[in-house]
């Protein structure tokens, strides 16, 4: 049995979460202002133009060695679109597929990227939330109710993910380990998708961004406060409070 007919068993969570792309203001200021979320050559899948968003959780991955500063341009920030968007996914996975490298060591040798692989479908995340979440709640705050063995040993992706979604071990890697990855082929209007922008104040005053937002009147504007030098990776729990925020507002979140 694949990893698909396993979770294939299991009924979706209640509610369907939206997507969610996370970047550093001065690129999320970019976005805005081209008025869409753009595909680019992929280094893992090559060969494809792919667009990443995450499945309800606003996972963040900061620029690389910044040490504390006040230079608000690196703070986190989150465009939340339209999770109907599913339906234009090309492939879904439990976890970021660019770092399957640093999870092997928890995977195992007997088990591949390929082998996580879903397929499009509006409920796969709702399916994989249940069957190893149980709730969106659990699954965004990140507390997995599946265990690795109480899974039958025939599945041995469904018992490589539990362990991967589980282990509290000190490792190179983050929250997208157990995030689930949804990736589009096709640019993606935020005229169209985008339902909220969750941001520090730096962006959310910008002139030329509330210009362009100010054409999206629906679009939900949420801010968080930010206090002096910081490393911007200590701003993503203001970052998952105000996306909660959002989502329990939404009905998705209890």
């Amino acid at each position: 049995m694949s990893f698909a007919d396993y979770i294939n068993g299991f009924a979706p969570a209640d509610g369907t979460m939206h997507l969610m792309h996370s970047a550093p203001v001065t690129i999320g200021a970019d976005i805005i202002l081209s008025g869409e979320l753009r595909t680019r050559p992929c280094t893992v899948y090559t060969g494809e133009d792919l667009l990443y968003l995450f499945y309800g959780r606003p996972a963040f991955k900061p620029l690389p060695g910044l040490p504390a500063s006040a230079i608000a341009e690196h703070l986190p920030m989150c465009l939340v679109v339209d999770p109907t968007l599913l339906g234009d996914a090309v492939r879904i996975l439990p976890f970021d597929s660019g770092g399957y490298g640093r999870y092997a060591a928890h995977t195992g040798p007997l088990v591949q990227r390929a082998d996580f692989e879903l397929g499009p479908g509006c409920e796969v995340p709702m399916r994989l939330v249940r069957a190893f979440f149980e709730t969106n709640r659990n699954y965004y705050i990140q507390t997995p109710t599946s265990n690795d063995a109480a899974i039958p040993v025939s599945q041995r992706e469904a018992k490589a993910f539990a362990r991967l979604s589980r282990d509290p071990a000190l490792a190179d890697d983050d929250d997208r380990r157990s995030t689930i990855e949804v990736q589009i082929g096709r640019a993606v209007p935020l005229a169209t998708a985008l339902k909220a922008v969750v941001a520090p104040p730096v962006l959310l005053s910008d002139t030329e961004v509330v210009r362009v937002l100010d054409t999206m009147p629906d679009v939900k504007r949420v801010t968080y406060n930010t206090y002096g030098r910081q490393q911007p990776i200590a701003y993503v729990g203001s970052l998952y409070d105000r996306v909660s925020d959002f989502l329990v507002a939404e009905g998705v979140l209890t």
